[in-house]
């Protein structure tokens, strides 16, 4: 394994700037110019450094060796590590930025990389606010120092900022902002374990069991285990508080995601290490009431697969279930590729060849999207 420098070069000294960011589906996307040719980053805190997906073409890359690289769900894989050409972002060109080069986990048209936490902890601070889709990038050590806001202060681990919040009463939990997860939040199973048995107010919260895998990492999905539904009173940050949010654990660790701000704004300030979430209109609070989804797919050796289907769900009346691995579509093979790139055409019927954990194959047909939120 290799030793590299993670620091890079600014072309500004002494500045503040303000750029456009995209959004879509909460996750945040930086417009990125490399060699005169313009690509599309994810903004991702829950990445140390970064990656460059290894079908995306760019000239001038400079390897640097190989890495460890443990993923979202905790399997680990060495990986190349390299170090970009100038990137320019607005008016900022950050030169000697590495990235991890890898395979996509999850085909996503319009997403050429990412871009992680490294770019706030070695000396840039920002702030990012979805409503106004723009996000502000300082070195001016000084410059949120005032900023209003509820203020946590953050601890690197693995590179990665990890804050303290109160999912039950009276509970406290160190979680991962990950701009770079879809979930609001979720919860180790472990670190559920323990505050069910501390705190009074966990099983009046919990919503039921099942069973199946929820998250996927650039390495593979995890393992089917027993998953706790939950209907939260509050998630608090600090002094704000999240009501009626529906959430449940996971095999990876704790996380807060991208859907907070929906809510406000964030400051990332490296300086004083703290995370500040401006709540959008001055609230103190707010009612989430997010709906669970149906059916979530994962990986499996290559191929889609029911991860977790809720009973009574559209998936579920369907005929789908846990395990149930998706060999076609209208009779062609798909890959989980395929499957996540397909072009669907909604309330149409397709029919679905499925093979069951018993190894057989059945047949079903039903209308897309298998889930209210699918497109």
């Amino acid at each position: 394994m290799k030793r590299y420098d993670t620091d890079f070069l600014l072309s500004r000294k002494n500045f503040v700037m303000t750029m456009p960011i995209e959004v879509e589906r909460d996750q945040i996307y930086l417009p990125v110019t490399i060699n005169g040719r313009q690509y599309r980053f994810k903004l991702d805190t829950g990445a140390s450094q970064g990656v460059i997906y290894d079908d995306v073409e760019l000239p001038g890359l400079k390897e640097l060796g190989f890495i460890k690289s443990e993923d979202a769900i905790g399997v680990s894989r060495q990986v190349t590590t390299v170090e970009l050409p100038p990137i320019t972002l607005d008016s900022l060109t950050i030169s000697g930025f590495k990235v991890q080069r890898m395979r996509r986990n999850v085909v996503r048209r319009g997403e050429d990389g990412i871009i992680g936490f490294a770019l706030f902890h070695r000396g840039l601070a920002a702030r990012i606010d979805t409503r106004a889709r723009q996000m502000t990038l300082t070195d001016r050590k000084a410059y949120f120092r005032r900023a209003a806001g509820e203020a946590l202060k953050n601890r690197l681990k693995w590179h990665v900022p990890y804050v303290n919040i109160s999912p039950f009463e009276g509970t406290t939990e160190e979680v991962l902002f990950d701009s770079g997860s879809p979930l609001l939040y979720a919860i180790n199973s472990r670190s559920f374990v323990q505050m069910q048995a501390s705190a009074p107010s966990v099983e009046s919260q919990i919503e039921g069991t099942t069973f199946g895998s929820h998250a996927i990492g650039h390495f593979g999905s995890e393992h089917s285990h027993q998953i706790t539904l939950l209907s939260l009173d509050s998630l608090k940050w600090g002094g704000f508080k999240l009501e009626e949010v529906h959430c449940n654990t996971v095999q990876g660790g704790s996380h807060i995601g991208a859907p907070l701000l929906r809510y406000g704004a964030m400051i990332i300030d490296p300086f004083r290490k703290q995370l500040v979430f401006q709540p959008y209109d001055g609230l103190t609070s707010c009612i989430v009431a997010n709906r669970r989804p149906d059916v979530v797919i994962v990986e499996k050796e290559g191929k889609a697969m029911i991860g977790m289907v809720m009973e009574q769900g559209r998936a579920w009346q369907a005929g789908f279930r846990h395990d149930y691995v998706i060999e076609k579509v209208d009779g062609e093979p798909i890959t989980f590729d395929q499957f996540n790139s397909y072009r669907w055409v909604k309330d149409q019927e397709y029919e679905f060849t499925l093979r069951l954990p018993i190894g057989i194959l059945t047949t079903l047909r039903a209308l897309w999207p298998l889930q209210f939120n699918q497109k």
